[in-house]
């Protein structure tokens, strides 16, 4: 080994070999034979090429840079949101609406499960043969043609359908089926108004926040590769509360049933009936006809359906009880016949000439003008005047007269009436020209008209036809002119009259209750706030807890209308043969079309201590007819001897 080193440094100290001169000069004269010895392995870039790719690399850079900072500190949060939600899914926990009872515990509505088709035309397969043989495939299952290229959602499929497609889904991509909840209403057309559906319309809509369920919620935690980590309850369902509402079904059914027969053989189509209980305020029935189907809403309407329903003149989505404006002819008597005793216009024993006509000098033409009577009648009280409906009566007490060369001589000369003033406080006193504030939607406020409503209303036509006359004030002494009252505000206020002087808010729920029928909330009568407007808030509330009208002067008005009952002459002697007694009156409203009138009644029995106020309207007759009476007495009979 040490020889070998020394060797080794020998060598590497030594000069060179005469081999290697003689290698050099061989590969030398090699390269000059290729043309290479000038040449070199490196060629360095040209500047304007190193300058370009630099500016490029710069430019690539800040874009990256730009894009880095955009998504990680700008939106850096938006995607971790994103990034959470691929982490995490929600299922909903879907559980029962609350359910709706009348008053007696009978079921009106119930939940059910339903089924849609859907259709996903991305999800079909690529090829158009195939394509096209699963949507025919589908097509002739349900008998119906789809569009290739529009979702669709095939609503209330059959659970025929529902089995056979699970069995064999895998032949038909693009569709799938959807569980849905629905509700079966009963089957008492005039309810759809009451119950509504599905959070829209009557109570299913006011009462929403009470009837919705609160469906639970579980997260589900996933990895990265989408698989489930774990489940957590972050959420347990709870289902709706349920009401029970004032109705009585079977006065409801025996309403709807009475009001279709007279309806029927009238050959009118639409009226209207409802039914208060006076002591508190409780809707016992409401009818409106024409009526509508709301499980069709509830399952899904169809749009031929649903443009037939809109289409329809009679406006069968009308609740005619709380939107109906209607005209209520001599209806209005004994508010008009308080009012007069009120203001001291008249005493019970004032008497009055009533002649066939009253006519009396027009203050501006000069000319005759006259206001009839559907018969001669003679001298009257204000309990003759109210059971007979005598009209000369109402027009002296509302709008007073002043005697002219056109009077009979048993006229008084010189007669102050209300006024149209005064009319109008009375009127908003018993709460017309307002909301009663019932617990349903779509309620209109009315209207009593007056001298400035008039100049208002009118305000583009001419003078003359501005000014509020006398004859405007005769009118509404009747029921008659600019007047509008909904079937509801009437009920209400002769509810008033029937209780001796308590106007409640009507109301269609009286408790909440929980699945095991277990009560939660008791709803109690309401009276309605102070309609005197000239009073302060003490005595607003000192009203409310009393009568807020005189109940002497309210009995002779109560009188009155026993005695439209009792007398041969009354004008709702119909119903004194009924099992307990009654106190009544009519009305008869002309509309615009000659010789076609509204008819109405508002009864309340027993007369002693009244349970039951119920005022029936029947639309359209045609010439003066009994047409609401029969029906009242149909429905009282009914209800008395049930």
């Amino acid at each position: 080994m040490k020889n070998f080193m020394n060797k080794k440094n020998k060598r590497e100290n030594s000069e060179i070999e005469m081999e290697e001169v003689f290698l050099d000069n061989l590969l030398k004269k090699r390269e000059e034979a290729l043309e290479i010895s000038d040449k070199k392995l490196e060629i360095p870039l040209a500047r304007k090429i190193f300058s370009f790719f630099l500016f490029f690399s710069f430019i690539l850079i800040v874009i990256l840079w730009f894009f880095s900072f955009k998504y990680q500190i700008i939106e850096g949060k938006e995607y971790l949101k994103l990034a959470e939600k691929n982490k995490f899914v929600i299922l909903k926990l879907s559980t029962n609406r609350g359910v709706i009872y009348d008053r007696n515990f009978k079921q009106l509505v119930k939940n059910e499960m339903s089924f849609d088709l859907v259709f996903e035309p991305d999800k079909l397969p690529k090829e158009k043969s195939k394509r096209d043989e699963i949507v025919k495939q589908i097509s002739s299952l349900l008998g119906r043609d789809f569009i290739n290229d529009k979702e669709e959602v095939i609503k209330n499929v059959s659970s025929e359908f529902v089995i056979f497609f699970e069995s064999n889904k895998e032949q038909f991509p693009g569709f799938s089926i959807q569980q849905r909840n629905t509700r079966e209403y009963e089957k008492i057309q005039s309810l759809a108004h009451l119950l509504g559906y599905l959070g829209k319309e009557g109570v299913e809509k006011i009462y929403d926040d009470v009837l919705k369920e609160n469906k639970g919620e579980i997260e589900i935690e996933k990895d990265v590769y989408g698989k489930e980590i774990k489940r957590n309850i972050v959420e347990y369902p709870q289902s709706g509360k349920s009401i029970v509402l004032s109705i009585d079904t079977d006065l409801q059914k025996k309403a709807e049933e009475s009001l279709e027969r007279i309806l029927e053989r009238l050959g009118s189509r639409s009226g209207a009936i409802v039914a208060m209980n006076p002591q508190t305020g409780e809707i016992l029935a409401s009818v409106s006809l024409p009526s509508y189907d709301n499980n069709l809403f509830a399952k899904g309407i169809s749009e031929d359906e649903l443009n037939k329903l809109n289409s329809n003149l009679l406006s069968p989505q009308l609740n005619r009880v709380i939107a109906g404006a209607y005209q209520i002819g001599s209806s209005i008597k004994p508010f008009i016949g308080y009012a007069a005793l009120e203001e001291k216009i008249i005493i019970e024993k004032t008497t009055l000439y009533c002649p066939l006509e009253l006519c009396l000098k027009n203050i501006y033409s000069g000319e005759k003008e006259c206001f009839s009577d559907w018969t001669f009648h003679g001298f009257t009280d204000i309990k003759r005047a109210i059971a007979e409906s005598i009209n000369p009566f109402f027009y002296m007490i509302g709008g007073g007269y002043t005697a002219s060369e056109f009077s009979e001589p048993a006229l008084p000369r010189k007669f102050k009436g209300l006024g149209i003033e005064k009319i109008k406080e009375y009127l908003n006193l018993f709460g017309f020209g307002e909301k009663t504030n019932i617990d349903l939607p779509g309620e209109i406020e009315g209207r009593i008209p007056d001298a400035v409503w008039k100049e208002n209303y009118f305000k583009n036509r001419s003078k003359a036809e501005r000014i509020w006359y006398l004859g405007d004030t005769y009118n509404l002494s009747i029921g008659q002119g600019y007047l509008l009252i909904s079937p509801l505000q009437l009920v209400s206020a002769y509810a008033a009259i029937a209780n001796n002087g308590t106007l409640y808010q009507p109301k269609i729920i009286n408790k909440i209750i929980d699945e095991q029928k277990n009560l939660i909330k008791e709803i109690p009568p309401e009276i309605r706030t102070c309609l005197r407007q000239n009073l302060d808030s003490s005595l607003c509330s000192e009203i409310k807890k009393t009568n807020f009208i005189n109940s002497e002067n309210l009995q002779i008005i109560k009188e009155g209308m026993r005695q439209a009952v009792t007398s041969p002459s009354g004008s709702s002697y119909l119903l004194n043969s009924l099992p307990v007694s009654a106190a009544a009156k009519t009305g008869t409203a002309q509309t615009q079309v000659s010789n076609i009138y509204n008819n109405w009644v508002t009864v309340f029995a027993p007369y002693e201590n009244p349970q039951i106020v119920l005022t029936v309207l029947v639309e359209d007759v045609s010439g003066i007819q009994a047409a609401a009476l029969p029906v009242a007495k149909e429905i009282l009979e009914w209800y008395f001897t049930k």
